[in-house]
């Protein structure tokens, strides 16, 4: 499983799935498509989605004329539709999580997501999580999950975190060049490394 993913990523024929279209998983879906990935963005929001479709960007950080093109390029593309993840070889988590009345992530947005992607999903898929939340989050809430129904992470999927780094406005990092920190849950799980500098 590790090989094979590993190659699809280098030869860049790898799908890969967004979830979560907002001020991360936007400019993230433009940096994938701009690096000859076909990209599918997940979002809720049907707003968005209609507006990524139409070729037009609701991100500062991203010109409409770079959605327009990728989106007709075929690239990149959008839906509310989690069905879609069933093609899918890679697909990096980054809805919000705002904080609760006592300060710490809501990661509702994220158990949401993980039930959508588990209900779509097939064996030898790569998870990143990229939302920001609280230490354990990768191994206390989303391994268990996937891990449902007798799947085994090494066999059936790999999972890592990399922190989101999106610094909106800013000229010299973007997200493109910004440094990444990536942290697999097992070594196979480390191959999220290359994925993640493959932008």
């Amino acid at each position: 499983m590790y090989r094979i993913l590993k190659s699809k990523i280098e030869n860049k024929t790898a799908k890969i799935g967004i979830v979560g279209l907002g001020y991360v998983g936007l400019p993230l879906a433009v940096a994938f498509a701009e690096e000859g990935f076909e990209v599918f963005g997940i979002d809720t929001g049907s707003r968005k989605v209609r507006s990524i479709r139409k070729g037009e960007s609701y991100i500062i950080d991203v010109p409409s004329e770079k959605v327009e093109r990728l989106v007709s390029s075929g690239l990149l593309n959008a839906t509310d539709d989690y069905r879609v993840a069933r093609k899918l070889d890679a697909i990096v988590i980054c809805v919000p999580t705002p904080l609760g009345k006592t300060r710490e992530p809501d990661i509702s947005f994220i158990v949401s997501a993980i039930a959508g992607i588990i209900r779509n999903r097939r064996k030898g898929q790569l998870y990143v999580l990229e939302s920001t939340t609280y230490p354990g989050t990768t191994e206390e809430i989303l391994l268990p999950k996937f891990e449902e129904g007798n799947h085994k992470i090494d066999r059936d999927f790999l999972l890592a975190f990399s922190p989101e780094r999106v610094d909106p406005s800013n000229r010299i990092y973007t997200t493109n060049n910004i440094p990444k920190v990536v942290g697999g849950v097992t070594k196979d799980s480390t191959l999220s490394r290359s994925f993640c500098t493959a932008r």
